[in-house]
C-alpha cells in the first residue's frame, strides 16, 4: 500500500526540511514547496492526499492558495490544514472561509499535529466525493435512526442516492430539515434559530430520532456552498472533538468561571482566549458566552476545554464569598489593546480571575487573601496596561460597609491619593 503524499508549502527553507523530517518519521511521503504559486504547480504534476500551507509566503500568499484549490473543481476535495504562526481568530476565521480543513498555529505540539492530520486523512477516506446511483423510482427510500448512523453517515447515504429532494430529521419535539441538489450538494439547512452550515454543524450532534429522505421538494434559497464532502468532514470532526470534551463539558449549557493559578506558576492567554474568559464569572453558560460574541457553540466550547484544562477555568460551582461593593470596582477590558498575547504571573492572575464587576477592591483582596494596597496597586497597574477598566459609576464615597484591614478611613485616603491620576483621566472629580 503507497505512502500518503503530503505536500508542505512554506517560504522558510528551515520550517520545510523540519516538516519533511517529522512527516517521514510519520510514515508519510514530503513533497516540498516554497510558495503558493510552486504548490499550485506541483499539485498540478502530482496530485497529493494533503497540502499543509504556511500564510505568510511572498509571490502568493496561503490564503490565496487555498482559495484556488478549493474554487477548482479538480482539486476542491484535497484537505488543506493551515500551519502558520497567525493566532488571531481573524486568521483563522478567514482560513476556513477560504475552505481550509483545519487551521493549526506553529506552536503546536508535534503529537497534536500528527494526530490532526491521521484524522483528517482518515476522514477524506471515509467521505469519499459522492457519486449518483443509479435511478430509483421510490420517492421515500432513504430513512433510518440516528442511534444507529450518525448524522455525517446518514447524509452520506443520501448523497450517494443521487437525488434532489429534502431530509426530514426529528428528535422528539426538535425537527430539522436539510435540502440537498442532485445528490451533488446540499444547499440548505435549518434547525432551531439556526441555519446554513451552523445548523449543518449543530446536526453533527444528535444521536437520537430518526431521519427520511423525501425526493422532489427543491429548497427556496441557498444558504450553504461549501463541496458537501468538506460539510462532511467537517461535521465528522466536530462529533470526534465533541467526543473529546464531552468528558469534562456534558453540555453547552454548563457555567464555567475563572480560577487562580498556583502560586508561582504563569499563563499564557491569546485574544480568543481572553474574549471566552472576561465572560466567563459564573453567571454565563458557553452557549451564552457564544451568543454574547456571535461566535459557534462548538468554537468556545473548544476553547473552553482548553482552558479548563490547563486550569484557569473551571465548571465546580464557585465557593460563596462575601460581596462587598466598598471602594472601586474593576472590570475586566472587553478587548486587549497593547498586546497580542498576554504573559501572566500567578498573582496577577490570581486577581484577574475574581474580576467580575461586582466585587470591590477589598473584597477581591479578601477573596485573594492578599492586602489591599497590594492589589490596588496591581488592578492599578493592570488599568495602566488596559487589561481592565475603571468606570465612574465605580467609585464610591468611603464609608460602611468596608473589609479592608486598615481601616475604612485609611483606605479611602490609600484610593484617592493613589487613584487621583486615573480618577482625572476618565473624568472624575
Amino acid at each position: 500500500m503507497s505512502k500518503d503524499r503530503i505536500l508542505v508549502v512554506d517560504d522558510e527553507l528551515d520550517n520545510r526540511v523540519m516538516m519533511r523530517y517529522f512527516l517521514e518519521s510519520w510514515g508519510y511521503e514530503a513533497e516540498l514547496a516554497c510558495n503558493g504559486r510552486e504548490a499550485l504547480e506541483r499539485v498540478d504534476a502530482n496530485r497529493p492526499n494533503l497540502v499543509l500551507l504556511d500564510l505568510e509566503m511572498p509571490v502568493m500568499n496561503g490564503f490565496e492558495a487555498c482559495d484556488r484549490l478549493k474554487s477548482n473543481p479538480e482539486t476542491e476535495e484535497i484537505p488543506v490544514i493551515m500551519f502558520t504562526g497567525l493566532e488571531q481568530t481573524t486568521d483563522k476565521v478567514k482560513g476556513i472561509r477560504k475552505g481550509a480543513d483545519d487551521y493549526v498555529v506553529k506552536t503546536v505540539d508535534p503529537e497534536e499535529l500528527q494526530a490532526r492530520i491521521e484524522m483528517i486523512l482518515k476522514r477524506t477516506r471515509r467521505y469519499p466525493t459522492p457519486k449518483a446511483a443509479p435511478s430509483r423510482e421510490e420517492d421515500n427510500a432513504v430513512s433510518g435512526s440516528l442511534a444507529e448512523l450518525q448524522f455525517p453517515e446518514a447524509m452520506q447515504l443520501i448523497l450517494t442516492y443521487g437525488k434532489t429532494g429534502v431530509v426530514h430529521l426529528v428528535d422528539g419535539n426538535s425537527k430539522a430539515r436539510v435540502y440537498v441538489r442532485d445528490g451533488q450538494q446540499v444547499v440548505h439547512a435549518e434547525v432551531e434559530n439556526l441555519e446554513g452550515e451552523a445548523a449543518f454543524y449543530k446536526l453533527a450532534f444528535w444521536k437520537a430520532g430518526r431521519f427520511h429522505f423525501q425526493v422532489g421538494e427543491e429548497a427556496k434559497r441557498r444558504t450553504i456552498t461549501a463541496p458537501s464532502t468538506h460539510l462532511l468532514i467537517e461535521a465528522t470532526r466536530r462529533l470526534d472533538e465533541w467526543n473529546l470534551f464531552s468528558t469534562k463539558i456534558t453540555s453547552f449549557d454548563v457555567i464555567p468561571h475563572r480560577v487562580p493559578l498556583a502560586e508561582g506558576s504563569s499563563i499564557r492567554l491569546t485574544r480568543a482566549d481572553w474574549r471566552i474568559l472576561r465572560l466567563a464569572d459564573g453567571q454565563r453558560s458557553i452557549a451564552q458566552i457564544a451568543e454574547t460574541l456571535d461566535l459557534d457553540d462548538f468554537e468556545t466550547a473548544r476553547l473552553v476545554f482548553g482552558m479548563l484544562t490547563i486550569g484557569s477555568l473551571s465548571l465546580e460551582p464557585e465557593p460563596e464569598h462575601q460581596e462587598d461593593f466598598f471602594g472601586v470596582v474593576p472590570h475586566l477590558a472587553p478587548e486587549l489593546r497593547n498586546e497580542e498575547v498576554l504573559h501572566l504571573t500567578a498573582l496577577q492572575w490570581k486577581v484577574l480571575s475574581y474580576i467580575d464587576g461586582c466585587r470591590s477592591i477589598s473584597a477581591l483582596a479578601n477573596r485573594a487573601g492578599l492586602p489591599t494596597v497590594t492589589v490596588a496597586e496591581m488592578v492599578k497597574d493592570m488599568a495602566g496596561l488596559e487589561w481592565v477598566e475603571l468606570n465612574k459609576e465605580d467609585f464610591q464615597a468611603p464609608g460602611m460597609g468596608s473589609d479592608d484591614p486598615h481601616g475604612p478611613a485609611e483606605a479611602a485616603e490609600y484610593r484617592v491619593e493613589e487613584f487621583r491620576p486615573r480618577i482625572r483621566a476618565i473624568g472624575i472629580d
